[in-house]
């Protein structure tokens, strides 16, 4: 896996890359501009040297008598790369064919107060300039000045060699800046990364349900401005949870105090409405159908206030099992005689299926879910067992018009109701919550699908 520091996408590295970048920039382009005027100045630097040397040669020639102007003559005066011309007519050639010697470069030779130049190539330079010579065999008998004209080509020395020590000079200054820059730009970003990276991981604690947690607020400002702003949210989480944590433990320990305190008028009621019911045939009909109804609703009461008690106790972590070696198969034909739902629902399981189980709870269990498929499926429903690696597997099935997906994970939660506008039910809407929380206890699962329009929930228990 690639390092953080080296993730294209990461802060850190992308600091650094513009740091670099901006050196690049700035110092390649600094660097080509002084390469531009460094090389024109090593140019003009090396033309002076040799018209200012070409000069000097012809400086000393100037005046100097000759006996005629004879190539032999002028060869002991003149230097012999020099090409002299005289009266329009070669007298020498030296470094330079006349015939390369364009009219204009010749015409500026008529002076000798001037020196011409023109630049052959990168290393070579055309250079001319007149003198007077005295010819000793002029034949008016006195000395007689003449007009030489010298050109010759001359080499610009040096200048390659400059220019090479200086692109040299250029290379290893822009690599030690962009190196200087990258160090710099790694540190700058990691003074800014590392508190970055603190702030990531108190966040995921705080995430985690770690609410103390806590940031140092220093560093640049902006960046403690950030912690401190992180610090004020989970100090104000922490309050908030925290009083969600109180009210729902108080409501807890309301709903557990409610239900153990109504447990007495119940133990009471109860006696008296198995009077009233077996008394039904022999009352009036408004007073048995009184009787009626006090006695389902003392049913429905007790039923809650249990479903109750058993919530508290999985709340207060106080509920056990006690395990022991069960036929889930004999388990679920006892559940389903002692409710009188073996004529309305059928059982199928093709073997024996042994699990450690407690026999109460996973009672609870079955008797909700085939409860729910029958108070709010379609029949037939269908209670199937069998064994998977590792697991026992219960499926409750039914034809009903099925659960919408939004309500699939919602059925699970306490006093859910996927009807709305339905007041009351036959149940206490605890039912599923405490399927949920006796499956979890034996460390298994539960849950619902939707297969060919039949409603399937199914839990997987942990096997021998």
């Amino acid at each position: 896996m690639r390092p953080a520091w080296l993730r294209v996408d990461g802060l850190r590295t992308r600091l650094v890359l513009v740091f670099i970048a901006i050196v690049v920039i700035i110092a390649g382009g600094t660097a080509g501009v002084v390469s531009l005027m460094a090389r024109s100045w090593i140019y003009f630097n090396a033309q002076d040297v040799a018209t200012a040397q070409f000069r000097d040669e012809l400086q000393s020639v100037n005046g100097v008598p000759v006996d005629g102007l004879t190539p032999a003559n002028l060869a002991q005066v003149f230097p012999s790369d020099m090409t002299l011309i005289s009266d329009g007519e070669v007298v020498r050639r030296g470094s330079v064919d006349p015939a390369t010697i364009t009219s204009s470069f010749d015409d500026g030779l008529d002076s000798t107060e001037l020196i011409r130049f023109e630049r052959l190539d990168s290393e070579r330079i055309l250079v001319g300039m007149s003198v007077h010579v005295m010819d000793t065999t002029a034949v008016n008998g006195h000395d007689d000045q003449t007009l030489v004209k010298a050109v010759a080509i001359r080499p610009l020395v040096g200048v390659q060699d400059k220019f090479d020590d200086l692109l040299r000079v250029v290379g290893i200054t822009l690599t030690a800046g962009v190196l200087v820059s990258g160090l710099l730009g790694l540190w700058i970003a990691s003074t800014l990364v590392r508190p970055l990276r603190r702030l990531d991981e108190a966040a995921s604690r705080a995430a985690d349900g770690e609410l103390s947690v806590r940031l140092p607020e220093d560093g640049v400002a902006e960046l403690a401005q950030v912690t401190t702003t992180f610090n004020n949210m989970v100090a104000r989480n922490e309050a908030v949870i925290r009083g969600l944590e109180e009210s729902e433990e108080q409501s807890r320990r309301f709903v557990a105090d409610v239900s153990h305190e109504l447990r007495t008028p119940l133990a009471a009621l109860v006696p008296v409405s198995e009077i009233l019911r077996e008394e039904i045939p022999n009352l009036p009909p408004d007073a048995g159908a009184a009787a009626r109804i006090v006695s389902s609703e003392i049913a429905k009461l007790t039923r809650l206030v249990e479903d109750l008690i058993e919530m508290s106790r999985h709340d207060s972590q106080q509920a056990h099992l006690v395990l022991d070696d069960v036929d889930l198969v004999e388990l679920t034909e006892r559940t389903l005689e002692s409710r009188g739902w073996t004529e309305t629902v059928e059982l199928l399981a093709h073997e024996r299926i042994s699990a450690r189980v407690d026999s109460r709870r996973i009672d609870i269990v079955v008797a909700n879910l085939v409860g729910n498929a029958l108070r709010h499926g379609a029949p037939p429903v269908r209670v199937e067992l069998s064994a998977e690696p590792g697991y026992a597997v219960i499926t409750v099935v039914d034809h009903g018009p099925g659960i919408s997906p939004e309500d699939r994970q919602a059925i699970f939660r306490r006093f859910y109701k996927v009807d709305t506008a339905r007041g009351r039910s036959e149940g206490s809407g605890l039912g599923l919550s405490l399927a949920v929380e006796n499956v979890h206890l034996h460390g298994g699962t539960i849950g619902v699908d939707q297969l060919d329009g039949r409603t399937v929930f199914t839990v997987r228990l942990p096997g021998r």
